[in-house]
């Protein structure tokens, strides 16, 4: 057992590490980060106007930009490449959907304006053949992507009873049009359960690939065969509905949403901004 002394100056540096600020109301149910000249973009999820915010890393709203073409089904990732931001709208919660896509937006649009419009990418599974398949393969849930020598990879929510830890790799050339994600491999976590290890976003940072759980935050890096292998993980200080991460020279940011979900013991009426000092990434 831990010395109580001991204990106690772990928890006082780790709070210490971590720095907790309240997000605009408009962000409501925030899901996907990214980092963008000196601000922060991110987006609400499911049946929310199509939308894009930018906030400082204070919290506070700057900017926000409605994609006039576009629908928010379920938009849960953000990406950029180059000039441009990537929406991406996979939520597929009950495995059912077949309209997945991806907006593509100017970023020099996003910010001069308050009004844009989007190109799309359209894509589908390479493996899912039923819609939706049996409950020991709900592996078509989606709220993680990132971009990668000129494709997109999709890091999948998995959602399969019982519940086995598996996230699927799929990736589909960066291109306008239609497209059929390729299977690349399995990615496995701890098959503990849904609530702790369930992938909720993605961000990759210089040599290393970062994924969000509502539990923790894995660090991993891409092994000879450009597989992602699991390094090392952060755990959550709050277990809340955690859904967006960026990695900066900064820090490493997370945001929630306005948690009504029963998993979480200690709901609260507002969402956060959360800042991880990188010092507690170092290996």
């Amino acid at each position: 057992m831990k010395h109580p002394f001991l204990l106690l100056l772990f928890l006082f540096t780790s709070c210490a590490h971590i720095k907790k600020l309240e997000l605009p109301s408009e962000l409501n149910e925030a899901s996907g980060l990214v980092y963008y000249k000196n601000m922060l973009i991110s987006i609400n999820d499911s049946d929310n106007p199509p939308l894009v915010y930018f906030i400082s890393d204070k919290g506070e709203l700057k900017h926000q930009v409605y994609i006039q073409n576009a629908i928010n089904w379920d938009w849960e990732a953000l990406a950029i490449e180059g000039n441009y931001l990537y929406i991406g709208d996979f939520g597929n919660n009950l495995n059912n959907r077949e309209d997945l896509r991806i907006f593509q937006v100017a970023l020099d649009n996003i910010l001069e304006k308050d009004t844009v419009e989007a190109k799309t990418i359209h894509f589908s599974y390479s493996e899912q053949t039923e819609f939706p398949p049996t409950k020991a393969n709900l592996y078509y849930d989606a709220e993680a992507m990132i971009i990668q020598n000129e494709r997109i990879y999709i890091f999948t929510k998995n959602r399969t009873e019982p519940f086995d830890g598996i996230s699927k790799v799929y990736s589909f050339p960066l291109k306008e049009g239609e497209h059929v994600a390729q299977f690349e491999y399995n990615l496995h976590l701890p098959s503990t359960n849904w609530h702790e290890e369930s992938i909720t976003d993605a961000f990759l940072h210089d040599e290393n690939l970062y994924l969000l759980t509502y539990s923790k935050i894995y660090i991993l890096y891409q092994s000879a065969d450009n597989k992602w292998v699991i390094q090392s993980s952060v755990q959550h200080k709050e277990f809340t509905q955690k859904e967006g991460i960026a990695v900066t020279e900064k820090g490493v940011y997370v945001v929630d949403e306005v948690s009504s979900s029963p998993f979480d013991p200690n709901p609260e009426d507002r969402n956060f901004l959360y800042r991880y000092r990188k010092s507690l990434f170092k290996q």
